[in-house]
């Protein structure tokens, strides 16, 4: 199942993080990024897609503590 992972920048712009061919290994970057601090103020969102069926399988909205500069 090839994963792919993605951030989103503002309204139009989405940048690949990474791809995957185990869930597990997916899951685990997914999480990372989540809890990751000092993302840019532009970006608004992570997914986790399954290319081959063209799903997000899973998203998050950053909230203010990801773009905090502790």
């Amino acid at each position: 199942m090839p994963l792919e992972i993605t951030v989103k920048e503002g309204q139009l712009t989405t940048e690949i993080i990474g791809s995957f061919d185990d869930l597990e290994d997916a899951l685990t970057e997914f999480n990372e990024l989540i809890n990751r601090r000092n993302w840019n103020p532009s970006v608004t969102t992570i997914a986790l897609s399954d290319t081959n069926k063209n799903k997000c399988l899973a998203q998050y909205a950053l909230q203010e503590f990801n773009h905090s500069k502790n």
